[in-house]
């Protein structure tokens, strides 16, 4: 189809300023972010569990608003991202930086108390101690001393200190003693001894006797199982000797002698496990009475109350 030269300026005439009109509109709705939106939005995100969402809108609120003063709070909101993510080294490296950029504020607070429980993920337990005790170090307000001695009871109650655990506890101000708790906690703790043990030696001994170390340490079912194996093997092998089935009786001498040192080994495993679940009831029983902590971080007109729950 062939345009006349006037039907061609025409149309272009016409169309081009509407299409560089609604290309314009376009771009200018692409380009606009507002600050409020985008923090607004981070944060839903985080708290909706949509970590990942969460940190590619913080980290875009922190390169579009630079100047904006809820910038540390947009990155501890990546540190706690990353930390919901299940992410723990990238998190701890955040909240590494947090503390030593913004010395002597209740974030480098906060994230000294984050940096702390990403170690301990990490299973890097001494190191989430140490990360306490320099807190304790930097900051001389009872509060924060109070809430990092809490923190580190904790740690000792994970590790089964138990006496280490009453002491920290009991260096917690009398002011905030009454709301952790702290007297209920210390009078669990002292019952420690009487979590029920199990000796491994002396179930490796009574397993002398096939199924002795199992009924000993309470499996009952595995004990029975154990003594009725070693004994038809025992039994076979006696009478394939008895009629001079020598091969015979040596193989089923063989397979008994592992059967019987499965035995004795099942039994001081058993012992073991004992104590570990023994352990954790107490410690989960501990857990129950466990409290919430509270933290302030400063935003623009005001501050913000942060709840904190372990589980």
């Amino acid at each position: 189809m062939v345009f006349q030269p006037a039907f061609r300026f025409l149309i272009i005439a016409i169309g081009g300023p509407l299409m560089l009109f609604s290309l314009t509109g376009y771009a200018a709705a692409l380009l606009t972010i507002d600050a409020d939106h985008q923090y607004d939005y981070a944060q839903t995100r985080l708290d909706e569990g949509a970590f990942d969402v969460a940190i590619v809108a913080f980290n875009r609120f922190i390169y579009f608003f630079p100047a904006d003063p809820r910038i540390p709070l947009a990155r501890k909101g990546t540190g706690m991202a990353q930390f919901g993510a299940g992410r723990y080294q990238a998190a701890a490296a955040v909240f590494n930086a947090l503390t030593a950029d913004y010395q002597g504020s209740s974030l480098q607070i906060d994230a000294f108390f984050m940096l702390s429980r990403s170690h301990f993920r990490l299973g890097m337990t001494e190191q989430a101690m140490v990360d306490l005790h320099n807190l304790m170090a930097l900051s001389p307000e009872a509060h924060v001393i109070d809430r990092a001695c809490y923190e580190l009871g904790w740690l000792h109650v994970e590790q089964g200190r138990w006496n280490d655990a009453a002491q920290t506890f009991g260096q917690i101000s009398p002011d905030n003693q009454d709301r952790l708790r702290v007297a209920d906690l210390t009078r669990t703790l002292a019952r420690s001894d009487t979590i029920p043990v199990k000796n491994p030696t002396t179930a490796g001994l009574l397993s002398i006797v096939p199924g002795g170390g199992q009924l000993y340490t309470g499996r009952t079912q595995d004990a029975l199982t154990a003594f009725l194996i070693n004994a038809g093997l025992i039994c076979a092998a006696w009478e394939s000797f008895d009629n001079e089935l020598y091969a015979l009786g040596a193989v089923i001498g063989f397979v008994e002698f592992g059967f019987y040192a499965g035995n004795i080994y099942g039994a001081v495993s058993s012992a073991h496990k004992y104590n570990r679940d023994r352990i954790a009831e107490f410690r989960d029983a501990l857990n129950r009475r466990r409290q919430t902590t509270l933290s302030l971080a400063p935003v623009p007109n005001g501050a913000l109350l942060s709840l904190t729950i372990d589980f």
